[in-house]
């Protein structure tokens, strides 16, 4: 028998949590322990990704995951066709994390988006 000790992010942000043995890493920043600074390029970044998502809302239907995937590719290749977007996301993903970024953006299709997302932070290193 496999025991889960999956947590959802956001009830890590701010908190400790014992889970037992982690195989991998876990990032977890909280928005309280960021400067201002960083505090302003993660709202900034996220209002971007915010608009960029309403925009393609009125083009793009979401109603089944082939919809929702396909709206997260077209806003990922929106996402790279602009380097000052590209950079503010990439600038607050290693401020806040994947996690904190996409709590402050209000788009059910964040979680498909979140991965490629992250792998913006894979091409960067």
């Amino acid at each position: 028998m496999t025991d889960n000790k999956s947590i959802n992010a956001r009830d890590l942000i701010g908190s400790v949590a014992n889970t037992g043995e982690v195989k991998g890493s876990i990032f977890v920043n909280s928005v309280k322990n960021m400067t201002p600074e960083q505090r302003q390029t993660l709202a900034e970044a996220a209002k971007e990704i915010q608009q960029l998502l309403n925009q393609l809302s009125e083009t793009y239907p979401t109603k089944t995951a082939v919809e929702k995937s396909a709206f997260a590719t077209k806003a990922m290749e929106e996402i790279e066709k602009k380097p000052d977007v590209k950079g503010k996301v990439l600038k607050a993903l290693k401020a806040g994390g994947v996690a904190v970024l996409m709590e402050l953006t209000n788009n059910p299709v964040v979680k498909i988006l979140t991965p490629m997302l992250e792998s913006l932070l894979e091409e960067d290193k």
